[in-house]
């Protein structure tokens, strides 16, 4: 029988949030255990990939936060790290962490010395996006020139970790006025683009949080815990709520959105204050929300881009329909 074409579902992301001490001993047990921790996650076949980053500041607002600089790397203490992990389905994310519960354990204890909070590792479902491949400057003309000879439009060139800027725009969002807000916030999205310097954004709304995850376990589980240095795993290891559970509300939303640096992050956000027809269109979203947005800036330090490649298919994947019923 003929295959068929199947629609591709975009990727759930699980971001895990902590606050550590800003201090070198916290970045380099970060970049020792970070890609350990990756490793095991790779063994999930639901895995697609990570992107890991580390707070540097956050967006002024037109001095609503009157402390806030773009640049605080060196004022921020604790400072925030939000690791992202990509996955076919939210189902996929609590497998693994059962699967590998011993060695994530093992692991995240070796951090817990400039831990302040957390981690707490929420699931988010992507509503809306339009991200561009990463690339490295050598690769720039081929991709440059692939897209001019086709005759496509030219697409941004968004290079690697380090060299480019996360903004991430918390809101909460009135209960019944879901659909409102991602409708208008694309609409700001598509103005952005105009901007020097904007690379893509997501759009990600809150589904619920991964206990086992954020080591939210049965009292028991959390005892154990508590009485080991990660050598010895709990062996009461469920979590303590089901991730559907914590959704939150009012509706949670995280803008991410990447830029080519600071300043363009900074020029480009500020439209939504500075000029009038991105004003009003930004005003759609302001009047769906109960808190926000809050924006805060983060330098990615570790990243593994085929998650980027799943995103970025075109839509459909050629399934055996006899396979498929067997």
């Amino acid at each position: 029988m003929p295959g068929r074409g199947l629609a591709i579902p975009n990727p759930y992301i699980a971001i895990s949030k902590a606050k550590v001490v800003n201090a070198p001993e916290s970045f380099a047990a970060f970049e020792s255990v970070g890609p350990k921790v990756c490793m095991v996650t790779a063994n999930h076949g639901g895995f697609l990939g990570f992107q890991n980053h580390i707070q540097v500041g956050v967006f002024p607002m037109g001095g609503r936060f009157g402390g806030a600089k773009m640049d605080m790397h060196r004022e921020l203490n604790p400072i925030g790290l939000a690791q992202y992990t990509m996955w076919k389905r939210w189902e996929d994310h609590e497998e693994m962490h059962m699967e590998q519960f011993d060695s994530i354990f093992r692991l995240c204890s070796k951090c817990l010395g400039m831990v302040v909070e957390g981690p707490w590792e929420d699931v988010y479902e992507i509503v809306a996006h339009d991200m561009p491949q990463n690339v490295g400057m050598t690769d720039v003309p081929a991709v440059l020139g692939a897209s001019f000879m086709a005759g496509e439009e030219v697409p941004p060139v968004s290079l690697p970790y380090g060299q480019r800027i996360i903004a991430i725009g918390d809101h909460s969002v009135i209960q019944g006025r879901e659909e409102e807000f991602e409708q208008a916030v694309v609409k700001v999205m598509e103005q952005f683009k105009k901007a020097p310097g904007f690379l893509g954004y997501m759009i990600m709304r809150q589904i619920g949080a991964s206990a086992v995850g954020s080591f939210q376990l049965e009292p028991d589980g959390i005892h154990q815990a508590l009485q080991t240095l990660g050598d010895n795993p709990p062996s009461a290891r469920d979590g303590n709520f089901q991730l559907m559970q914590a959704e939150k509300k009012p509706t949670e939303y995280i803008v991410h959105m990447e830029w080519a640096d600071m300043k363009s992050a900074m020029f480009g956000i500020s439209r939504v204050v500075v000029n009038h027809h991105v004003k009003a269109v930004h005003d759609k979203v302001l009047a769906t929300v109960v808190q926000g947005p809050y924006i805060t800036l983060w330098n990615p330090l570790m990243e593994d881009t085929s998650w980027r490649e799943y995103l970025n298919e075109d839509g459909t994947v050629k399934v055996d329909e006899s396979v498929s019923q067997s």
